[in-house]
Order: structure tokens, then sequence, then C-alpha cells
């Protein structure tokens, strides 16, 4: 009923401020004087008006975004998903129950929500997958099967964020299926998994020594889930993310080059950043694990990025211009300044059928798409 999400939750708390403002001004005058019950009501009713109005604002700036799809995901409450994640032992190949349970957009797109454990990392969380309009077609069809006409596109949210906002807010879905229906991208699944974890720390999609294990989540793990789930062969996927998802992006690329054949950063970084409560020697470890130039001098060179950034994104565009002197000399890199805007979703929107254009030309399946 109040849904973190739902248009009536911020309707709620608005009116709730507001009535908690018109109360205020109506009986000030039973409380103005200067005894120490009325100096309490006074200063208890400013107060909730305040948090009032800081809720609301934050549900609307929330509902704007897709940074946090529930109560649980906001005050970092997991458990749950652990209880009821499909562990890989149950995983099986999509059934009736799945297609009746599916959404189907106006687009055509079936989108698919599981909750699932990592056979590898153990993490239980949600990942969705996106049939676009002629898979979608195919897997409604009595044999269920995909055929081999697809692409693999993987998508990364940032943080705070969650995978809804690339379905939402970001119009990923229906970009994807404007362009399908175009002719200009080839039938194409999307791969959406959270990023986010482990409650109140920003892993970055890294493993960590003695901990979650996020890197192998939405690598490996998401192979084999996809593998089992919608039955794809090992062909090589495409990875996309925005801010900190580009850095997933990206990571996942070079660091795991047989399941990528390229990445596109939209505002994302190319190196670790860090959260609060990270050890000296654990960011160490991980500062030279997640070399992603170190990789590319000293390992494979077998990708390729589109790297997108706001000039006026300083934070972004700066670790873009750095990574672009340090790897183009060793990958195929591409760089698109955007001219406006900083670090928020209605500056990244536009270039999101960008990206889904590029990883089509580059994907080294799609002529036969």
């Amino acid at each position: 009923m109040f849904s973190l999400l739902s248009l009536s939750t911020e309707i709620i708390f608005w009116v709730c401020s507001f009535a908690g403002l018109i109360l205020t001004v109506y009986y000030w005058d039973k409380v103005a004087q200067k005894k120490w019950h009325h100096i309490t009501a006074r200063f208890s009713m400013v107060i909730a008006i305040q948090m009032f109005v800081l809720a609301a604002m934050g549900v609307t700036i929330n509902r704007s975004g897709d940074f946090y799809d529930s109560w649980a995901d906001l005050l970092g409450a997991k458990q749950q998903l652990a209880k009821i994640a499909l562990s890989p032992q149950d995983l099986a190949l999509i059934s009736n129950s799945d297609l009746a349970a599916a959404t189907k957009t106006t687009g055509g797109s079936l989108i698919f929500r599981k909750v699932i454990r990592g056979a590898q990392s153990n993490i239980s969380d949600v990942v969705y997958v996106v049939a676009s309009p002629k898979l979608a077609k195919l897997l409604e069809s009595p044999t269920r099967s995909l055929g081999t006409q697809y692409q693999v596109d993987e998508l990364f949210p940032g943080t705070p964020g969650v995978p809804q906002t690339w379905i939402g807010t970001l119009d990923g879905v229906t970009s994807m299926e404007t362009l399908e229906n175009a002719g200009q991208i080839g039938p194409t699944l999307l791969v959406i998994p959270a990023i986010n974890v482990v409650p109140g720390q920003d892993t970055e999609c890294m493993n960590f020594d003695g901990g979650a294990q996020v890197e192998t989540w939405i690598t490996s793990d998401m192979q084999s889930f996809m593998q089992k789930f919608m039955g794809i062969d090992n062909r090589p996927w495409g990875a996309f993310g925005y801010s900190t998802g580009g850095w997933c992006a990206a990571e996942a690329a070079i660091l795991h080059q047989s399941q990528y054949y390229g990445a596109v950063s939209l505002a994302g970084y190319f190196q670790p950043e860090f959260s609060l409560g990270i050890t000296k020697r654990e960011k160490n470890y991980l500062t030279s694990k997640y070399d992603l130039e170190s990789a590319l001098k000293n390992g494979q060179r077998n990708t390729k990025m589109l790297v997108i950034a706001s000039v006026k994104d300083k934070f972004a565009n700066a670790s873009a211009k750095q990574f672009l002197n340090s790897a183009q000399g060793y990958i195929p890199i591409k760089y698109i300044p955007i001219p406006v805007g900083g670090h928020n979703t209605s500056v990244w929107k536009p270039f999101v059928p960008t990206g889904f254009l590029w990883l089509n030309s580059e994907n080294p399946a799609s002529a036969g798409l």
C-alpha cells in the first residue's frame, strides 16, 4: 500500500507536510505562552513539519531517480531476499509460470524479475531479464526457444541505484524496443542485476577478501543464471553502466574478456573510489587488483570501450580523460563528450540509445542478427 516508489506514498507525505503547516499556524496562538510545555509543543510542531517535508522531498527525489526500490532496500534490509532466493539447483529453463508472471511492456518486451542466489558468490539479490519484442514472441511460442539470432547486454545501475532505473527513469527498455523495431539493433536480451548487494556499503562490483564477492556475482553468476533460465550459449556479452555502473561495466569488460566483447561507460570512472570503512590493507589490495590500466598493459587486450561523460561533470570527465590517456594505446576507446549537464539521469538518458547502437555495431555476432 505504501510502496516507496508509489505516487500515493509521495502524495501522503506531502499532504501530511502541508496539513502539519496549516495546523501549526492555526494552533500557534494556543501555545504562544512562555511556559515550558508551550515551548516544547512549539518546538515539536516545527520539528515534525521539517521531518515530513524532508521525507516528502526524499520520496519525490527517489521516485524521480529510482535510487531505492523498497523501504527494506532504503533501510538496508536484505535478509528476506536470502530466504526467498532461488538456489542454483532450483533454477530451471523458463516456464509457463515465468511467462505468466512476466510484465509485458506496451512495446512488446517481456520483463522477468527473479530473486536468485549466485552459484559462486552465494549473494542473494534481484535480477531483471528483459526479452526484446522479437525474442518475446519466440518465448511465447509453443517451443519457448530463443533460437540463435540474439545478443546479450548486461546493464549496471549506479550507487545508490536499482535495476529498475534502467527500465523506468532511463527508458532503457523503450530505447531498446525503438531501435529494434527500426532495424538498428538485433533482437536483444537485457540482464540487469542489483549491484548494491551489501547494506550500507558501496562495493563497487569488487570481490572482497573474506567478504562479498560482487565481481563474481555480476559476471560468472549472471552467465550461469542466464544459461539455466534462458538457455543461452557462451557467446560474449556487451556491458553498459552509468555512474558506478560505468565502472562496473569497464571492470567486467577488461577483467573478463572471454565473457564480454566490450563496454559502455556512461558518466563512469575507472579506478576504485572506496566507501567509508575500508581498511588501509584492504584498500591497497583492491587498488592493485582492480588496476584496469595494469590489467590491459600486462594481460589480454581483446575488448573495446565507449566512454561518454559530461564535460561539466568534473569527476567523471576527469576520470575518463585520465583513462583515455593511459589506456587508449592498448584497446580501441571511443570518447563522446556531453557538452552540457552534470551528474544525473536527465543528462544521461538521451545517450542510452547511443550506447545500445555502439554495442550492436561492435558485437562480433551482430552481423548475423
